[in-house]
């Protein structure tokens, strides 16, 4: 079953310190950080987070970073077993819908967490 949310998408220069200086922030806003994927692009730091309150998280490390925007996402926990992306990654294709951002974990427990964006969430989420 999948469940809409909105991810923050982040944007500032790369340096040194930069996550501890906005996880710093958020832990003193008190907000929880439920996923995090984090890149480079040249001089460029990039995240998507899901929070506990991205509202109040994009206020606390506002001034901090140089961009703080939202985009709709679905999250969609499933069995921790082989095969499980490649199924969602395939009903998707078959429906035509497109994948603009991914990201997934799991460890040895029972259930895996998949977070994405895709080209039409409402349809992807009664899909999976």
């Amino acid at each position: 079953m999948a469940e809409f949310g909105k991810l923050i998408h982040v944007e500032t220069a790369n340096r040194v310190g930069g996550l501890a200086d906005l996880t710093d922030r958020l832990k003193a806003a008190g907000v929880n950080i439920l996923s995090l994927c984090a890149w480079v692009e040249g001089d460029a730091a990039h995240a998507f987070l899901y929070t506990s309150d991205n509202e109040a998280a994009c206020q606390a490390i506002g001034d901090a970073v140089d961009k703080c925007s939202f985009t709709d996402a679905i999250g969609v926990i499933v069995p921790n077993e082989v095969g499980q992306l490649n199924e969602i990654a395939q009903k998707l294709a078959d429906a035509g819908i497109g994948i603009n951002v991914l990201y997934a974990t799991s460890t040895d427990a029972p259930k895996a967490a998949i977070v994405l964006s895709t080209t039409d969430n409402t349809e992807a989420a009664a899909i999976l």
